[in-house]
């Protein structure tokens, strides 16, 4: 098993009031499965993957990862055993497609790898301003892939693409994870997209169904 969420709850303050947006969820991601999370925005897809990755906490409940309890603040787990794919691109404009992805790792027969494999060898010494918005995606998945990491995650990776292009990136995710052995998670308000993976899951009631 890669990931197992017990009692998961979050509840986030403002100006009007307390909000709940998960109540005691249950969740695992067990080793080479591929999961789709669907749901509209602002359903709490965006702060469930943020729990898993590390980047935010729960208020409640705990986090196993390969059977190892996480504490709150896990960036180690962050850094080198997981990958994220945001809805942007988060490249930085002043380096090239090589530079950025060496940000992420230092090892060089990885990185030339991973372009190989990803077909980008013609990509390496451009910038993220020459890069139509397919190519940008497709230089993310390779960046969040590059370590090999145990977990993928990827937040709407296809929301500013066309349906080509964003089929394309899907169909990436799922052959690299394959190819990989890594598990991933996918969110996303398109539907479409769940006959690629194990298993759907929607946010409903402030926890998790499948769907």
């Amino acid at each position: 098993m890669t990931l197992l969420l017990k009692n998961i709850s979050k509840i986030y303050s403002s100006n009007v009031g307390k909000f709940e947006v998960f109540k005691k969820i249950n969740f695992e991601i067990k080793d080479n499965e591929n999961i789709f999370l669907f749901g509209p925005s602002g359903c709490g897809k965006s702060s469930l993957l943020n729990i898993i990755s590390g980047l935010d906490s729960p208020d409640q409940g705990e986090i196993f990862f390969q059977n190892h309890k996480l504490t709150n603040n896990h960036s180690n787990f962050l850094k080198n055993d997981i990958g994220i794919i945001f809805q942007d691109h988060y490249l930085i404009s002043e380096l090239n497609i090589f530079e950025n992805i060496q940000l992420k790792s230092n090892n060089i027969n990885a990185i030339n790898e991973i372009f190989e494999y990803f077909g980008l060898n013609d990509l390496k010494n451009k910038y993220p301003n020459q890069l139509s918005n397919g190519q940008k995606q497709r230089v993310c998945v390779a960046r969040a892939l590059v370590n090999k990491p145990k977990l993928l995650v990827a937040d709407e990776p296809t929301s500013y693409l066309d349906r080509e292009n964003a089929d394309l990136v899907i169909d990436l995710i799922i052959k690299s994870s394959k190819k990989y052995k890594i598990s991933s998670i996918v969110a996303s308000h398109d539907i479409s997209f769940k006959k690629n993976f194990d298993i759907a899951y929607t946010i409903k009631n402030k926890n998790l169904v499948k769907c």
